[in-house]
């Protein structure tokens, strides 16, 4: 189950990555149609990573001598990450509707106090839930790493792909 939320959680976050890497280079805050695009490329390039990961988990599983102990260890390891990204993911899902939702107002407010801290906040989160899924052991470390570089990626890849040109 843990496996299945960390997917959920990364593909969400490629989105945002792509929305992220958008949406600073424009003064409007009303920009559905290039949200929606951008937050599409974000989950182009985010997919391909987690993928990536789950197959590490895939060989580090098929590699067991013990598979269903390996199992446990590594769905373990996914709660330790949970426990770190779900709080930072609800800060995020909050800033965010707040800032897609609410009036002119609300979205700056949003903007200013919730989303762009919390972009600042984003790779040490990400480095920490990292840590808290590798602390017991080498195999999920290497799953964690592994997922952890995937997401970290998504946005300087997206933002050089497609933003990087001048206004």
């Amino acid at each position: 189950m843990s496996a299945v939320l960390l997917l959920l959680l990364g593909l969400l976050d490629a989105a945002f990555a792509g929305f992220r890497a958008s949406n600073g280079r424009d003064g409007r805050i009303r920009r559905a149609v290039g949200n929606r695009r951008a937050a599409l490329r974000g989950l182009a390039h985010g997919a391909p990573g987690l993928l990536a990961a789950a197959a590490v988990a895939g060989a580090v599983l098929l590699g067991s001598d013990d598979p269903a102990a390996r199992y446990r260890e590594l769905d373990e390891a996914g709660l330790r990450m949970l426990v770190v990204y779900g709080p930072y993911s609800a800060l995020v899902l909050g800033s965010l509707a707040c800032y897609l939702v609410g009036p002119f107002r609300l979205s700056t407010l949003a903007m200013i106090i919730g989303l762009g801290p919390l972009t600042l906040l984003r790779p040490p989160v990400v480095v920490a839930g990292a840590v808290a899924a590798a602390w017991q052991s080498l195999p999920a470390a290497v799953v964690a790493l592994t997922a952890g570089v995937a997401v970290l990626l998504v946005e300087p890849v997206v933002h050089r792909r497609w933003y990087t040109e001048p206004l």
